[in-house]
């Protein structure tokens, strides 16, 4: 009896320590905000006997409130595995984007440079033969648009191009046909008539364009992968263990109540167990980005190879005027002697007096260029995204580690997945294998999805393409089709090119290729070697354009060439000569003297009948 009475009194006194539920109506915003009409909210508690995935007892859910907040809480974790993924992404883009455009913008400055500089210096000299010039530096743009030339041998063939003409001018008391000019050509390697300088500019154009375009287009590649890894589907273990974690706190009457710090981790790994296999090839493809970024910081620098091209052209051209009577002779040697020309010796339309003066030589290098700090800009963003993939799980539960594998705190008060406390669940380790024991999220082994590994497989190749680059090794990639930005409209997020890419493909006639044999032109005709008097060559661009600054800090301007600078140039023959200006007369004295003798005795007979 006495027991009785004690179980009589006692029990309703324990059974007071259990806090209520609070009344469901003071969670009509909360639900309503998260999708739920008021007119479904239970004004008390009811049992939720038919829930589906929170558990029984006094509740404000229903079956189909839970539904409702399920759907809310889907929504709420895939957007929060998109905008993270995207946003990371985004940024890579928008780096691609500005070293892409920071590139044209280059080389479209550098070609105009080079037509102002040596329009000013040489005059007309440089005039008669500037789409030779001009072709090669479209060459350059078309491989860094398109890829579909070797830079190599558009080195070689600019330097073949400028060799047969020059030593067609030089010696135009001869009369050369296509079989004489092509034995001229295949001993250019041999006696190196512009020194080393051919040597030296394929190999650092090469390299440092190679080098920018395999950058640019990996982290395009890169922002790609990422996007398409937004795509993988969800299981619907995830999904379900997702919506318990968000949404039973909330039928609980505690919707600020967050997930214990464990207990999130642990379904955000499960999730996202797949995706953590990607983490160890990503982390590699960051890797390779980051080096071949240090390359162009430093021995591939585009700005200085393109920079100075007009002065080591400038020094080729001098270089083979102040060898160029030695070089003939070696030709001559080698090709046989040509037959004299029956008309008069013309003055040379090659002839170029002076190297480029100091005023036009590239200047001491800054401490930090444009180019080199956006390059370390871009190395900033690639290190705060490495190990993106293993690092996310802890992004999403908003655990602010840096290396979130152990010591996981809980907050005060958290949900543990039943109620509010601890959660005593182990953190599971990264891994797929370690996933399979999660005991939150089912996961299984199965590594057959079809984005996942496409997009691993895709950062592999990437790796290795920016391994080959960064060696120097010209590289190849499989979506090169041959169009870029010159065959397309599609130019959005690239201002900048619109405003300084003025050298379409209708100023210069048709494209020079790779193969093929070497033309001036540029219509594959071969090349008319006797003719030394033909129109001035003035690109479009010159003459009907004004061109833009290329960039606020050089702001370029080009001006009309008029007759004052043939003037200074024919003016200044008449100075001294130093040792290199007399041997590079003597070399057309020596020639036209022959000429002139040869002449006589030629017409001797003629004279005597």
């Amino acid at each position: 009896m006495l027991v009785l009475i004690l179980f009589v009194f006692v029990s309703p006194a324990c059974l007071t320590t259990i806090p209520p539920l609070p009344a469901c109506d003071q969670l009509k915003y909360t639900y309503s905000s998260r999708g739920v009409p008021e007119y479904d909210i239970p004004g008390r508690p009811v049992q939720g006997l038919g829930l589906q995935f929170c558990p029984s007892g006094p509740t404000c859910c229903t079956r189909a409130i839970e539904e409702k907040l399920g759907a809310w809480s889907e929504r709420q974790y895939r957007d929060a595995i998109f905008n993270r993924t995207t946003s990371m992404a985004a940024e890579i883009d928008r780096k691609a984007q500005q070293i892409d455009d920071f590139v044209y913008s280059l080389l479209n400055k550098a070609q105009r440079g080079f037509h102002d500089m040596f329009t000013r210096t040489y005059g007309i000299m440089y005039q008669k033969n500037a789409n030779v010039f001009q072709d090669y530096f479209k060459d350059l743009k078309v491989y860094y648009d398109r890829g579909t030339l070797d830079l190599g041998d558009t080195t070689t063939n600019f330097f073949n191009i400028l060799y047969q003409k020059m030593f067609q001018v030089l010696n135009s008391q001869y009369t050369f046909d296509s079989l004489y000019m092509s034995c001229v050509s295949e001993n250019m390697q041999e006696l190196q008539p512009f020194g080393d300088v051919p040597r030296k500019l394929s190999s650092s154009v090469k390299r440092s364009l190679v080098a920018a375009r395999a950058l640019v287009r990996a982290l395009k590649t890169g922002h790609e992968v990422a996007n398409l890894l937004t795509k993988v589907e969800p299981s619907q273990g995830c999904l379900g263990a997702v919506k318990k974690m968000s949404s039973c706190p909330a039928c609980k009457g505690l919707p600020e109540v967050k997930p214990c710090n464990g207990y999130c981790i642990n379904i955000m790994k499960g999730c996202m167990a797949h995706h953590y296999e990607l983490d160890e090839v990503w982390n590699a493809y960051i890797e390779s980005l980051l080096s071949l970024t240090e390359r162009l910081i430093g021995p591939f620098n585009l700005e200085m190879t393109i920079d100075p091209i007009s002065i080591k052209i400038s020094d080729a051209i001098m270089n083979f005027q102040e060898s160029g009577f030695q070089v003939t002779q070696k030709v001559f040697e080698q090709c046989g002697t040509p037959r004299l020309s029956r008309r008069e010796a013309q003055s040379s339309q090659f002839v170029f007096e002076k190297r480029l003066e100091k005023i036009h030589r590239t200047p001491a290098r800054p401490a930090k260029s444009e180019f080199e700090i956006m390059l370390m800009d871009l190395k900033k963003n690639l290190k705060s995204v490495e190990g993106f993939w293993s690092l996310l799980p802890y992004q999403m539960c908003d655990t602010q580690m840096e290396k979130p594998y152990r010591n996981i705190r809980d907050r005060s008060s958290c949900w543990n997945g039943k109620d509010v406390g601890n959660y005593d669940g182990k953190v599971l380790e990264d891994g797929l294998k370690n996933q399979v024991e999660n005991p939150e999220v089912p996961v299984s082994q199965d590594t057959t999805q079809t984005i996942l590994e496409e997009q691993k497989f895709k950062l592999q190749g990437l790796s290795n393409q920016l391994k080959s680059a960064y060696r120097g090794l010209d590289i190849e990639w499989w979506d090169d089709t041959g169009k870029g930005k010159s065959d397309t409209q599609d130019d959005e997020g690239s201002g900048e090119l619109k405003q300084t890419d003025l050298y379409d493909d209708e100023d210069y006639g048709e494209l020079q290729g790779s193969g093929g044999a070497p033309t001036v032109d540029g219509s594959g005709a071969e090349p008319d070697y006797d003719d030394h008097d033909e129109d001035l060559v003035v690109p479009t661009w010159h003459k009907e354009k004004k061109p833009k600054p290329f960039d606020p800090f050089q702001p370029g301007t080009t001006e009309e060439p008029d007759a004052s600078v043939e003037t200074s140039f024919t003016a200044g023959s008449g100075r001294a000569f130093t040792g290199s200006k007399l041997r590079a007369v003597a070399s057309f004295l020596v020639p036209i003297f022959t000429c002139y003798i040869g002449s006589v005795f030629t017409d001797i007979p003629h004279f005597l009948t």
